[in-house]
């Protein structure tokens, strides 16, 4: 990464653990994430762990694995054909490399050569078997993952145990799309194959099948299709990842496009929405400071940052981005769209507990994990509480009216505490 593209990364992890104290991750997120297969442990230690609060000892992250074994989930991923797709090949190139992997699953032998071996090597032999990948880019992956592996064995971030995804919860806050709001037949007919289980693996959806489904209407060349299929993703993966935050006990932040808000539509809502004001591009700023500057700055923010993780007080939350302001001045412009927009939202409690949802702009959230290529997206901020109807603490950028927003706003959905006065 350049070094820009590190202090937008840092910057996006920084914020996170400002949410929700703690950053949680799947398994699939760090083992196959862009993002981590470049980042050390031991250099996160120093640019994440806020000292303040818990000492600074151990990373503010936790990943969920079968049975809690982050070794054993790698060796299962490589030895069942997982596709990895952050890896710096073409896709073609991650397609013949699951291929190959499911070729060659082999329980008894996987379990003699782990034996033999170690996840490491058993790693390295593995991939080298499939001789899809070549042997620098072989030697790097593996080497990060045995340092990821190594850090969860010194226990310098949380292993916890996999736990289904909460899709009741999901559809209950935000169903799927309506029939009629896909633009082709073929859009329909894979709602229609979502929605009736027909992409289910052991009764819970499954976003692989789903992602297979949709890969014919991408290479259609029809608009119609090719819309309905983005749309479509773009809807399952917020379903997907508002499910694990559900189940894992965690807050969850989503980001959406630019276009997905409109100023006027989100202005409408401002006397319902609470509104929490940060400086402009504050995710670049907080990815830009050093580690000594970030630990003096959450020394500083400590107490609000408490506050807000317990009480969910959001003028301690304001307290922390004033602190930003303060401590840093506007990035240099690196491009004029470079800025991305969330959406405006907020569940309210309706007829007999039935949960509705407004939305400003009627834009479809981004909700990506770290698994390709492109900018970091959305990730569960770790602050327990169980995702009931929510209150929407929007992060706008340096302005006081939302009608002068330039920039970003952040959603992050809260347990309904907040919601009785909201």
């Amino acid at each position: 990464m350049t070094a820009l593209e590190r202090a937008e990364l840092l910057g996006r992890l920084r914020w996170e653990v400002v949410q929700g104290g703690s950053l949680f991750l799947t398994y699939p997120q760090l083992l196959d994430g862009a993002a981590f297969a470049v980042l050390r442990p031991s250099a996160l230690l120093d640019e994440l762990a806020i000292r303040a609060i818990g000492g600074g000892a151990v990373l503010p992250i936790r990943v969920n694995s079968r049975n809690a074994d982050l070794a054993g989930q790698l060796i299962a991923m490589l030895a069942t054909g997982f596709l990895f797709s952050s890896l710096p090949i073409p896709h073609e190139q991650c397609l013949r490399l699951r291929r190959e992997l499911a070729f060659r699953a082999d329980d008894q032998a996987a379990v003699a050569a782990l034996a033999a071996e170690g996840p490491v090597g058993m790693a390295d032999q593995l991939l080298a078997a499939t001789s899809v990948l070549d042997t620098p880019l072989r030697r790097r992956t593996v080497a990060r993952w045995g340092d990821w592996l190594e850090a969860a064995e010194r226990g310098l971030l949380e292993v916890s145990p996999l736990a289904p995804a909460d899709y009741a919860t999901a559809y209950a806050l935000r169903p799927p799309p309506r029939p009629e709001e896909c633009a082709s037949d073929v859009g329909r007919a894979v709602l229609a194959a979502w929605t009736s289980g027909e992409f289910d693996v052991n009764g819970l959806p499954s976003r692989s099948r789903l992602y297979d489904g949709l890969e014919p209407l991408l290479r259609s060349g029809d608009p119609a299709a090719q819309a309905d299929a983005q749309t479509l993703r773009e809807s399952f993966d917020e379903t997907y990842y508002r499910a694990i935050a559900a189940s894992e006990g965690c807050l969850l932040g989503l980001a959406s496009p630019r276009r997905g808000i409109r100023r006027r539509e989100a202005a409408t809502l401002v006397e319902q929405t609470p509104v929490v004001i940060y400086p402009t591009r504050f995710e670049l700023r907080l990815g830009l400071m050093n580690g000594e500057q970030w630990q003096r700055y959450t020394d500083d923010a400590a107490d609000a940052l408490t506050s807000w993780w317990h009480q969910r007080d959001l003028a301690a939350l304001q307290e922390v981005g004033d602190l930003l302001a303060e401590r840093t001045k506007e990035p240099p412009a690196g491009g004029a769209d470079e800025v991305s927009v969330t959406r405006l939202q907020r569940f309210t409690q309706g007829a007999r507990g039935v949960t509705a949802q407004m939305v400003a702009g009627g834009g479809v959230s981004l909700a990506t994990s770290l698994l390709g290529a492109g900018a970091p997206g959305a990730f569960a901020a770790g602050a327990g509480g169980a995702l009931t109807p929510v209150v929407v603490a929007a992060v706008a950028t340096g302005v006081t009216r939302l009608t002068d927003f330039r920039g970003r706003y952040d959603v992050i959905e809260l347990p309904g505490v907040l919601g009785r006065g909201a």
